[in-house]
């Protein structure tokens, strides 16, 4: 039970350090830059290693449960059946899974540049139409054609 402890100290310091950082900064009016930059910073990390911990927690946590009441069935369990203990209730694999999923929804311009690369959410704004009902593509289109017309009459 100890691990458990340990991680729900860890959630509160962190969840009373966002608190103070966020309180400081409303303070922070007439402080250098660099002391503005140092409590923004320490807000942004904060706010990136609450999500982790809640994950680490929460995928650990099945496993730290499971271990006491096994040992509380059966006093004096086999080794051999540790490793199906371990894959039955262990969700190792779903915390690899789970953690960058995660850290990439918590990091705001990786989520950016993702939708950017897929291009999620880009606008395309139409041509706009000249006083003369034309947009710029074909005047560029017509202007082509009829330097291709005039090499061509050129050479006759």
């Amino acid at each position: 039970m100890l691990l458990p402890t340990v991680e729900l100290i860890t959630l509160g310091i962190l969840c009373g350090l966002l608190r103070y950082n966020a309180r400081k900064k409303k303070r922070l009016q007439e402080a250098s830059l660099t002391e503005k930059y140092q409590v923004n910073e320490n807000l942004r990390s904060i706010r990136l290693l609450i999500p982790m911990m809640i994950t680490h927690f929460c995928c650990f946590m099945p496993t730290l449960i499971a271990f006491p009441l096994y040992y509380a069935i059966d006093p004096s369990p086999d080794s051999r059946q540790y490793p199906i203990f371990n894959e039955a209730f262990g969700l190792t694999i779903l915390y690899a899974v789970l953690l960058p999923v995660v850290l990439f929804w918590r990091h705001k311009s990786l989520r950016d540049n993702l939708q950017k690369s897929l291009g999620v959410f880009n606008r395309v704004e139409p041509e706009r139409a000249r006083a003369d009902g034309r947009t710029q593509e074909q005047v560029r289109h017509f202007a082509l054609l009829s330097s291709a017309w005039e090499r061509e009459i050129a050479k006759r």
